[in-house]
């Protein structure tokens, strides 16, 4: 397994990673909807940073951070990330590797990481366990009528 810096190169890749996270069944799907797109539009500026997993030169998953502005629990300067994993390869370890590695570089940044996460997304569990906390009261409604859950990683500043 290689865990390796995203680059500008590697926003096609982002995108069709964009749209599995966003659960969204094509990169144009996730591309239309303004709200997941901010995701990735104007990808690469210099506050954004990213990691690709790969394996025998395959891409499996992928996780990157931007810069927003303020958000209501850290200010400015923290960091959203967005992760996703390949379907077929869930369960070997490579969230947690991704996770590891945009922790690392946002502590050497000295910037925190936020999400927001689906309620029923199993992913929860794997921020849980490295470090990432629910932030009482920042749960919104989601595009999809569901709940999503604000959690934060102080552990970068």
């Amino acid at each position: 397994m290689n865990i390796r810096p995203a680059c500008q190169d590697d926003l096609h890749l982002l995108w069709e990673f964009l749209a599995m996270a966003a659960y969204e069944p094509t990169v144009a799907a996730a591309k239309a909807v303004p709200i997941v797109a901010a995701h990735l539009d104007g990808w690469q500026l210099p506050s954004d940073f990213g990691f690709v997993a790969e394996r025998d030169g395959k891409p499996l998953g992928a996780v990157w951070a931007r810069q927003y502005g303020d958000t209501p629990y850290l200010g400015s300067g923290s960091r959203e990330i967005t992760l996703a994993v390949h379907p077929d390869a869930r369960g070997g370890g490579i969230g947690t590797m991704l996770l590891q590695a945009a922790i690392a570089e946002a502590a050497g940044r000295g910037v925190a990481l936020w999400l927001d996460v689906r309620e029923t997304n199993p992913a929860q569990r794997l921020y849980q366990r490295l470090g990432f906390r629910l932030v009482p009261g920042w749960v919104a409604r989601n595009r999809t009528g569901g709940l999503s859950l604000g959690m934060i990683y102080l552990g970068a500043r």
